[in-house]
């Protein structure tokens, strides 16, 4: 009843401040979590001592986090414009989605889900109606990395622009989505990394083994685009019964574009994701 035990949120944050590829901090600051971002895990940039700074890593990340800890660790890269040759420019991926989101403005982004924008609709369901065109979709993704991969990259991607309607309206709701998994943490939102605005309509649940679905809905609440994303330990062994009857239910196919896999009726289980 006296509440012994219990940690007091720190109001005052000390920030350590680390140039990228050193060890020792160059500046240290007692900063009010007030003028602390709630997250890093959008762009940021600092200016220090006069010099433009940009974020390549905290630790921890997030307001919620270091509220608790009272301590932050910003690793820091000094801003620069640099010319590059564009004929030497590599695509990091093989395929993108050619469509993105619209996004307004956030008043927080302290417990919201952030990626990067190429991860929209890379790993996603989409209605098995759909087959011929994913599969087509999926042959010229693998002509990419057939035709096209060069060391760490690709000269050219694929943008894919044949399933602009993953999802037959009205057929699949958040509370359909949360009867069928154990779904134990729920985001605000959805934002990605490059600015401080969230998806309209963006939602991101959670489950007990660290899988996320994430995506969109219509102002109904219908599921309008549902995307998945891995955790950093997670196992495909974890969902893989609930998965593989969740597709077949509701005559859905997941696809990672990325990694050219299909699952679903007629194709692979779950249970065979990143072998």
């Amino acid at each position: 009843m006296f509440g012994f035990g219990k940690k007091k949120d720190k109001e005052i944050i000390r920030v350590q401040f680390i140039e990228s590829g050193q060890e020792n901090a160059f500046a240290a600051s007692e900063v009010p979590i007030d003028q602390l971002p709630d997250t890093f895990e959008i762009n940021t940039t600092l200016s220090i001592a006069g010099d433009e700074w940009t974020v390549v890593s905290a630790e921890p990340p997030r307001k919620a986090e270091f509220r608790k800890t009272g301590s932050l660790v910003i690793t820091l890269a000094k801003y620069q414009v640099t010319q590059i040759d564009p004929a030497k420019i590599l695509y990091s991926l093989p395929t993108i989605s050619s469509d993105l989101p619209g996004v307004e403005a956030a008043t927080s982004l302290e417990n919201v889900l952030v990626v990067y924008e190429d991860d929209w609709r890379q790993f996603e369901f989409l209605s098995a109606r759909l087959e011929n065109e994913i599969r087509q979709e999926l042959e010229d993704t693998l002509n990419i990395y057939q035709t096209q991969h060069d060391g760490h990259g690709f000269k050219q991607l694929h943008v894919r622009r044949r399933v602009d309607i993953p999802l037959p309206e009205k057929s699949l709701s958040l509370s359909e989505l949360e009867n069928v998994f154990s779904l134990e943490k729920t985001y605000d939102g959805i934002a990605f990394s490059n600015a401080a605005a969230t998806v309209i309509n963006g939602f991101a649940r959670q489950t007990a083994s660290g899988w996320i679905f994430w995506g969109q809905t219509d102002d109904a609440g219908y599921i309008t685009t549902l995307c998945l994303r891995p955790g950093t330990h997670t196992e495909p062994a974890a969902i893989a019964p609930l998965m593989d009857d969740f597709v077949k239910q509701h005559q859905l196919l997941l696809v990672d574009w990325v990694q050219v896999f299909l699952c679903g009726e007629g194709a692979e289980s779950f249970v065979r994701y990143g072998e």
